[in-house]
């Protein structure tokens, strides 16, 4: 593929874009601005935007990344000066566009029913238009990038709308969509008042992909009786574990392992990771095992969310009171069973805390994939470690790794706090054993494998 005019760093949005034939469509940049911090990277090497990234800067992908930006207001970035080594072809917003596009819509009404928690969704008719209108511009903006016959690779709900708009511009075109999130229940997708809209826009692709079979049986299921059904991949993200496994061996020797057990968990606010569930657990586990007392310690990292998004402020608050409420009844003055860390961490960092860790708890209602999981089973069996996986059987990482991993169901109190207590107790011989088996199934293939198959898939239709 060939992709002319595609060089490094800021494509003006107001010149003449040379045609490109592949371009990615994905509404988040691969490096955020602030006045405080200017630009800065992804933290971690893995998910959708460092391995989008990593494509472009290590593997040289041909291609144009089309992408937000805000264009006025205090947030405004300074689009020339990002050196992120990347084509990046912007797609101007206005910040009060963007508030209603991302936390109106994709967080206030999508997010729950893909998350199948529509007792949660806030739909709001108007905010819905500024979605369809930013779906407008990035098919837009993709149709004066794409050369003929171009390969078009979109990224998640998030652009839902854009291949409905293409594809009535573009019949040349060749249009792929990665649905990194849970794929909902077709009767779930219909809570959505604007669902017949969204499955006719996805009508249009040519072919869809997802981390496991199920969301891709759902969407088949959800979009029954159109006239033109596309074709469905299944394509697990792996992480790059090359690179996990280097930094894992290297901090090893600096990682001490105190007394007593520490239970971890590292995911970001959101009330679908389950953090209540889990507080209320870890509660009912020490109320029942006095010989936990000033031994077991459950460490939740969890970064907040991107600025601007005020939907999980309800979570954060019960979140933060539930955790002070069971310091307090069980703490003592040299000992809290709950470390809360509500801050963003280095990938150094949280590769120490995966090596710290007796048992990584996730916990999520549902989850797309979760890399967490792959990455601390990568980082402890480098490392010489005997980790306990305990995974949540709604993350789509569970359809590769659940053989292995002491399966939980976040929605099912007592199994929380079973499989909690019987990670803690499993032994020695089992807990390696167990490890082996989740490094075995883990497997070696890294993003860019991942993502030259469903190019190739998308091209090859």
């Amino acid at each position: 593929m060939a992709c002319r005019g595609a060089t490094p760093g800021y494509i003006e949005m107001t010149a003449a874009v040379q045609t490109c034939a592949l371009v990615i469509g994905y509404h988040r940049p691969p490096i955020s601005w602030s006045r405080t911090h200017g630009w800065r990277k992804p933290l971690s090497p893995n998910g959708i935007l460092p391995t989008l990234s990593r494509l472009f800067t290590v593997e040289k992908l041909p291609a144009v990344w089309v992408t937000g930006a805000i264009t006025d207001g205090a947030d405004r970035a300074p689009f020339d000066g990002h050196r992120s080594g990347i084509p990046l072809s912007f797609v101007p917003l206005s910040q009060h566009l963007w508030t209603a596009y991302v936390q109106q819509v994709c967080k206030d009404a999508l997010w729950p029913v893909l998350m199948s928690q529509p007792q949660r969704m806030r739909f709001d008719p108007t905010a819905w238009a500024y979605y369809r209108t930013v779906n407008e511009r990035f098919a837009e903006r993709i149709d004066a990038t794409a050369s003929r016959g171009a390969t078009v690779w979109l990224h998640d709900y998030n652009l839902w709308l854009v291949a409905g708009t293409l594809r009535a511009a573009r019949p040349d075109l060749k249009l792929g969509l990665f649905h990194h999130t849970p794929f909902p229940p077709s009767a779930m997708l219909s809570a959505l008042p604007v669902a017949d809209e969204i499955r006719a826009a996805l009508a249009c692709l040519d072919w869809v992909g997802f981390h496991t079979r199920t969301f891709a049986e759902r969407f088949r299921h959800a979009l029954a009786g159109v006239a033109r059904l596309p074709r469905i991949g299944v394509h697990p993200l792996g992480i790059d574990r090359i690179a996990v496994a280097s930094l894992a061996r290297s901090r090893a020797p600096f990682v001490r392992q105190l007394p007593g057990p520490l239970v971890l968990s590292v995911e970001r606010l959101d009330y679908v990771k389950a953090p209540l569930e889990k507080v209320a657990a870890i509660e009912t586990l020490l109320a029942r095992r006095p010989d936990l007392h000033g031994h077991l310690r459950f460490r939740l990292v969890c970064p907040p969310p991107e600025p601007g998004i005020t939907v999980y402020d309800a979570t954060k608050s019960a979140l933060e009171q539930r955790i002070s409420e069971v310091n307090r009844t069980y703490g003592t003055a040299g000992w809290q069973p709950i470390e809360y860390l509500p801050q963003s961490l280095s990938f150094t960092q949280v590769i120490d805390e995966y090596l710290a860790a007796d048992v990584l708890w996730v916990t999520s209602l549902q989850d797309g994939m979760n890399l967490t999981a792959k990455e601390f089973v990568a980082a402890q069996i480098a490392a010489g470690r005997s980790g306990v996986l305990v995974l949540s059987a709604n993350a789509g990482a569970a359809e590769e790794l659940g053989s292995a991993a002491l399966l939980t169901d976040p929605h099912s109190h007592e199994d929380l706090v079973d499989k909690l207590a019987q990670s803690l107790a499993l032994p020695y011989d089992q807990r390696t054993a167990r490890l082996q088996h989740l490094s075995d199934l883990l497997g070696h293939d890294p993003p860019a494998y991942w993502a030259a198959r469903i190019i190739a898939d998308i091209h090859d239709h």
